[in-house]
């Protein structure tokens, strides 16, 4: 199950083509476009341009960086990968949709290895062609359940109706008083925070401020602030992207706003950390991987993440991790993964029916097991893992791992009982939790769930 974090600006909303749903019909013409002896030939679809490029063309550096490593150790079973045709959407729905039909009409690629766009509107497309298609799964438009081919990065089915347990976790964890939740006034945003809402109404924590209205972007925050400080709300929930959170945060510190626990949607970056790290102390993030700073605490612990930060660094000089870079470092890895198993008979509805028998894909430690027998659609009786991170003296730190993973993990659907109580025992598979090699003592991400940190 997807947990939406990414949010974007509203002027993207009356863009978005609500396409996921559809009836889809699948033709296998073209079933081994893109194959050739000695290579494959394949596409990416992302926004490099357009008013939030930073959030989404780094998903090429993750898959320019995998492919470069695999085809230095020969490419796969005899062919390398050829990523020949890595294509700007513009940010635009229309774009995107032509770009998507031109990958399969015009660059005959056997896959889509890399999306990354606010606008996945030629997501039916390449499902109608059975093109097997990888990236990033931000939107809660559903865009990726339009056929079994779409691989998003956390699973292609998002659930923006269910009360997010995670956050009511967070917010027992720190004994809150009363939540205040403020949103872009775009639907996107607003499902975001809605889930926080559910949540808290569901487990009891009283909401004492709740504005899903701010106009994108964010320019005068006072007022929601002046209603925060009043109320004396403990905790914030913010469905805004990075600059509105920390104006939030800015305003709360200019009129002395304190001892407010903050959870936002948007911000887990090292660029934006080190820009703003006065108001980002103290935040904390829900995360569907595990934190990149983990290759620092205790290397060798998560081997895909290791190998991540090393081939980025090594193969795109100059990029630096990101939710989008690493979301295509693990998109390619998994396309990888399918193409292995094929030997030298590729195709895309082999590729297709050997990725959805894969029931525990974690791209070798960097995000809990995914479960592609079901990650297309909503089940029950499974286990939703998330790693959550917080802001201390100027760095993301790991909390409320269960040892031994970095993760905590939660039953699906909400059990009624508290959310502290919920946390279930680390499902096997799930990745291991990093000894903290700074000293003798636990590492903040190794405290109990039920056992609270510094906030």
């Amino acid at each position: 199950m997807a947990i939406v974090l990414l949010v974007v600006f509203g002027v993207l909303v009356g863009l978005i083509a609500a396409s996921g749903n559809a009836e889809v019909f699948v033709t296998n013409t073209g079933n081994t476009n893109g194959v050739f002896p000695h290579r494959i030939v394949i596409g990416g679809l992302a926004s490099v341009t357009g008013p939030l490029p930073a959030e989404f063309a780094p998903v090429f550096d993750g898959v320019s960086a995998y492919v470069d490593m695999v085809n230095a150790q020969g490419g796969v079973n005899g062919r390398r990968i050829d990523f020949a045709h890595p294509l700007d959407d513009e940010s635009d729905p229309s774009v995107d949709a032509e770009q998507a039909q031109a990958l399969v009409s015009q660059y005959h690629v056997f896959a889509v290895v890399g999306v990354a766009t606010p606008t996945f509107s030629g997501a039916p497309i390449l499902a109608s062609h059975d093109v097997p298609t990888f990236g990033l799964n931000v939107n809660p438009n559903s865009e990726w359940e339009a056929g079994p081919s779409l691989f998003g990065n956390t699973g292609s089915y998002t659930d923006v109706t269910s009360p997010q347990l995670q956050a009511a976790f967070l917010a027992e964890q720190h004994h809150i008083h009363a939540a205040a939740i403020v949103s872009y006034a775009f639907p996107e945003a607003q499902q975001g925070c809605q889930t926080v809402i559910n949540a808290f109404r569901k487990y009891g924590i009283p909401i004492a401020v709740t504005d899903l209205s701010v106009p994108a972007p964010a320019f005068d925050l006072h007022a929601d602030v002046a209603r925060i400080k009043a109320s004396g709300a403990d905790f914030i929930a913010s469905c805004m992207d990075l600059s509105g959170n920390v104006l939030l945060s800015e305003t709360m510190a200019q009129d002395g706003v304190t001892g407010v626990t903050q959870y936002w949607f948007n911000g887990y970056d090292q660029s934006a950390l080190t820009q703003f790290a006065p108001y980002m102390e103290g935040v904390y993030f829900l995360l569907q991987h595990v934190p990149f700073e983990v290759a620092q605490l205790d290397p060798g612990q998560y081997p895909g993440m290791d190998q991540f930060e090393a081939m980025l660094k090594k193969y795109v000089p100059g990029s630096s991790p990101s939710e989008a870079a690493l979301a295509g470092w693990v998109s390619a890895d998994l396309f990888v993964t399918g193409l292995r198993s094929l030997g030298r008979d590729v195709s895309r509805t082999r590729l297709v029916h050997a990725l959805n028998q894969i029931t525990d894909f974690t791209a070798d430690g960097i995000e809990p097991p995914q479960n592609w027998t079901f990650a297309h659609k909503p089940i029950d009786g499974s286990i939703n893992c998330s790693a959550f991170a917080v802001v201390q003296d100027g760095r993301f730190v790991p909390v409320y791992g269960v040892a031994p993973s970095v993760f905590s993990c939660f039953p699906v659907p909400d059990p009624t009982g508290p959310p502290v109580n919920a946390v279930s025992p680390i499902p096997l598979g799930v990745p291991p939790l990093p000894p903290d090699p700074r000293s003798d003592e636990p590492s903040p991400a190794s405290v109990s769930s039920l056992s609270s940190v510094p906030g």
